[in-house]
């Protein structure tokens, strides 16, 4: 078999400076910086007389017909939380 014939690679552009070639790595490294993380906030851990406290303003709060959501904001947790404390009242 015969061998294919090979394609022409266009021509190179020419080198660049020193100069620049300094500051085309400078701006690289800066664009591939990894993006600041704040650290990961860890879960509050209640004591039982605080669980008990918490349990019964959402009742209350349920009772004056609060939505989930208001009481969520005002105490200062999740939605879940609010429907796990109102199941476990």
């Amino acid at each position: 078999m015969a061998k294919k014939p090979k394609k022409k690679i266009a021509a190179k552009a020419p080198t660049r400076s020193a100069k620049k070639k300094k500051a085309f790595a400078a701006k690289s490294v800066k664009a591939t910086k990894p993006a600041v993380r704040k650290p990961a906030r860890k879960a509050a851990r209640r004591s039982r007389a605080d669980v008990a406290k918490l349990r019964n303003a959402v009742r209350a709060g349920s009772r004056a017909k609060k939505s989930a959501d208001t009481l969520a904001k005002e105490f200062g947790i999740s939605k879940a939380y609010v429907y796990a404390l109102k199941r476990k009242a």
